[in-house]
C-alpha cells in the first residue's frame, strides 16, 4: 500500500484466456468497497486512511470461463504500506570528530505517522553511499552517526519502511554530500585520519616515477623503475593546510650476482590465516639481515602488491599471517640483505590450508594410429588447483560401458594406449592431500582398427625388415665359411725368403 493508493500484483494462472480482465476489490471495514478493473496484472485504487483494515480480493473473468476469484486477504493498511519519500535530507560534519556524521531528514506532509512513533521503533532505515554496493542498515533515531572515516567525501541518501514484515521501502530521499573532518598532522595519524588532497613521492633523477605521479587519496600503491645502484626515496602527504613530515625508503642495489646465501626454505601452515616461514643460510658476517616477501600468485607473477617484512641477521624464522587466505597460492621468496645490497634469495609455492582442485586436467590426442593413441593433458590451472596435486587419475570407458581408471604420477604430461579400437571417453582427475577433484572435460575418441590395406603395408615391413635380416645372417655366415675352408694362401713373391734368391 501506498500512502495514498494500494496496488496490488498478482500472478494469471497458466491456462489463461488473452481476453481475461482482472478486478480488484478493496473493501474498508465500515465503508463501502472500492475497484478498478485492468488487463494487466496489477491495479490501484485510491486509499482514505492507512491505519484501517482492508480486505481485498482478485477477480477474473473472461468470455470462454466463468468468473473466478481468489483467496480473501485482510490486513492493517500501515502494514503493508509504502510511505513516501523524506522531503528533505542533510548531512552536518561534527569538529574534531572525524569519523561522524550528523543526519537529520524531515518528514513530507501528511506523514501517516506521528512524530511519537517516528522517534519510537516503528521505522526501519537504510543509508546508501554512491561508493558502495549495498545499502547499510543504521537507526536513525539517533542523529549522530559514527561508522564514516575520516576526511573522506560522501554522497549519501537514506530511506525508511514500517517496521513489519509485509511493508515495502520507500523511495530514496534526495542525495546530501558533504567531506568528513580532519585531525592530526604528522604522517602516521595522516595516513589514518587527516584530510589529504595528494600524496609526493620524490626520488633521484635516476628513478623513473612510473605511475607514482599524481597519487590522489585513494591510491595505496605505485610503481617505481629503479636502478642497479642503491636510492633513497620520500613519501609525504599533503593538504591544503600544508605537508606533513616524509617518511623515507632505501631501495637496494640489485644484485649482480645469481648466487644466494640461502641453502634451504621452508613454509608450514600454522592454521588458516598464518604460515610459518624457516630458512637456513650460510654463515657470513657481511649479512645484515634478511627481506621476507610474499603474495598471491597464479602463475609466477604477483597477483597483487606483495607484502613483506625485513628482519634481522640472527632471525631464520617469522610468521606471517597479514593477507593469508585459505585455498590461496602464495609466492614466498626470502633473500639475504648485504648493507643497501639483497641476493636473489629462494622462492617457494605454499598453501595456509589446502583443498580439493576445482577443476581436472584437459586432455588432448597427441598422435592416434593404428590401434593405438597417445594422450597428453594440460596442467591444472595454478589457481584451481587449491593445494599440491599429488597425483592423476585416467578414466577412460570403451563401448561396454565399464569405466576404468590408471593411477597416473604428477610428473607425467602423457600416456599411450596399446591395442585397442572402437569408440573411447576419456577423462582425467587431480588429487591433491585434501582430496579428489571433479573431472576435466570428456574427450571423445574413435580408433578405427587396422584396415586390409593398413595390414599389408605392417606386413610388407615386416617381411622387408625379415628378410634383410636374414640376407645379412647369410652373409656373414658365408665369409666365415670360406675363411674356414679355403684359406687365403700366401703369395710367395711377397715372401723375405725372395731377398736372398
Amino acid at each position: 500500500m501506498a500512502y495514498a493508493n494500494v496496488t496490488c500484483h498478482w500472478t494469471p494462472a497458466v491456462n489463461a484466456q488473452p481476453d481475461t480482465h482482472y478486478t480488484l476489490q478493496v473493501n474498508l471495514t465500515g465503508w463501502k468497497s472500492d475497484q478498478c478493473t485492468s488487463s494487466l496484472p496489477h491495479c490501484s485504487v485510491p486509499v482514505r486512511s492507512l491505519n484501517r483494515i482492508y480486505c481485498i480480493q482478485v477477480f477474473a473473468h473472461s468470455d470462454h470461463h466463468p468468473m473466478v476469484s481468489s483467496d480473501t486477504l485482510c490486513l492493517n493498511g500501515t502494514d503493508a504500506v509504502k510511505l513516501p519519500p523524506p522531503e528533505q535530507f542533510w548531512l552536518i560534519a561534527e569538529f574534531r570528530r572525524p569519523r561522524c556524521l550528523r543526519l537529520r531528514w524531515s518528514p513530507p506532509k501528511n506523514f501517516p505517522l506521528t512524530t511519537q512513533k517516528i522517534n519510537s521503533s516503528y521505522l526501519l532505515y537504510q543509508l546508501q553511499n554512491s561508493s558502495a554496493d549495498q545499502p547499510l542498515d543504521v537507526d536513525l533515531r539517533e542523529e549522530l552517526q559514527c561508522l564514516f572515516s575520516p576526511c573522506t567525501q560522501y554522497s549519501l541518501k537514506m530511506r525508511y519502511r514500517y517496521n513489519h514484515s509485509l511493508s515495502h521501502w520507500s523511495d530514496w530521499s534526495p542525495t546530501a554530500t558533504i567531506r568528513t573532518d580532519v585531525q592530526g598532522n604528522d604522517l602516521k595519524a595522516a595516513l589514518e585520519t587527516a584530510c589529504t588532497a595528494w600524496f609526493n613521492v620524490q626520488c633521484p633523477a635516476a628513478v623513473d616515477l612510473g605511475d607514482c605521479t599524481n597519487l590522489s587519496l585513494a591510491n595505496r600503491s605505485c610503481h617505481l623503475i629503479v636502478p642497479q645502484h642503491t636510492c633513497i626515496c620520500t613519501f609525504s602527504m599533503l593538504n591544503l593546510a600544508g605537508s606533513a613530515p616524509p617518511a623515507s625508503i632505501t631501495i637496494p642495489s640489485q644484485w649482480l650476482t645469481d648466487q644466494t646465501s640461502l641453502i634451504s626454505l621452508q613454509v608450514t601452515s600454522l592454521n588458516d590465516s598464518s604460515l610459518e616461514v624457516q630458512w637456513t643460510a650460510v654463515e657470513s658476517p657481511t649479512i645484515t639481515g634478511f627481506v621476507v616477501e610474499w603474495c598471491v600468485t597464479e602463475s609466477t607473477q604477483c597477483q597483487s602488491d606483495p607484502h613483506w617484512h625485513r628482519v634481522g641477521n640472527n632471525t631464520s624464522k617469522i610468521i606471517i599471517a597479514e593477507g593469508v587466505e585459505l585455498n590461496t597460492p602464495y609466492s614466498i621468496s626470502v633473500r639475504a640483505v648485504y648493507g643497501a645490497m639483497s641476493d636473489p634469495g629462494l622462492t617457494v609455492l605454499a598453501y595456509s590450508r589446502q583443498a580439493a582442485p576445482s577443476a581436472g586436467p584437459k586432455l588432448y590426442v597427441a598422435e592416434n594410429s593404428c590401434l593405438n593413441v597417445m594422450l597428453r593433458w594440460s596442467p591444472v590451472p595454478l589457481a584451481l588447483r587449491n593445494g599440491f596435486i599429488t597425483r592423476y587419475t585416467l578414466h577412460y570407458q570403451n563401448e561396454d560401458n565399464v569405466t576404468r581408471e590408471l593411477h597416473v604420477p604428477v610428473d607425467w604430461q602423457q600416456y599411450k594406449f596399446l591395442g585397442v579400437s572402437g569408440q573411447y571417453r576419456f577423462y582425467m582427475k587431480a588429487h591433491t592431500e585434501a582430496g579428489t577433484g571433479p573431472a576435466g572435460p570428456v574427450l571423445t575418441v574413435f580408433l578405427a582398427p587396422c584396415t586390409s590395406m593398413q595390414t599389408a603395408l605392417l606386413s610388407g615391413c615386416v617381411f622387408i625388415a625379415g628378410f634383410s635380416i636374414l640376407l645379412y645372417m647369410c652373409w656373414r655366415m658365408r665369409w666365415r665359411i670360406k675363411q674356414n675352408v679355403w684359406p687365403k694362401v700366401p703369395n710367395p713373391a711377397l715372401s723375405s725368403l725372395s731377398d736372398w734368391l
